[in-house]
């Protein structure tokens, strides 16, 4: 795949938004969130797209302010809300194992 072909996949853009990645981790780091790291919220960020865009959305091109505006509209409680999800989720089969034992 040539640079031109690859620019519209959402990876594509990873190390051309690093600046406002950055910036967004900062923002999560003054807010008490200080475990993340930049290949965490780029992973997080990304499961998020996979989320909301539907499956014949998410193959169409990502322009760089596209994928700017996202970035810059998560907050730390979309964060926050994902983990709150997990530890229930991870609470649920804990407690289906310990039924099974």
């Amino acid at each position: 795949m040539t640079d031109r072909e690859n620019q519209g996949s959402f990876d594509y853009w990873r190390i051309k938004v690093n600046p406002f990645l950055q910036s967004k981790l900062e923002e999560f780091q003054l807010l008490g969130i200080n475990h993340l790291s930049l290949d965490d919220l780029w992973a997080f960020i990304k499961e998020k797209v996979q989320k909301k865009t539907k499956k014949n959305e998410a193959d169409e091109e990502w322009r760089l302010h596209q994928v700017v505006g996202y970035i810059m509209s998560i907050s730390v409680n979309d964060y926050m809300n994902k983990i709150r999800l997990e530890m229930f989720q991870d609470e649920d089969l804990l407690k289906v194992t310990e039924e099974l034992l």
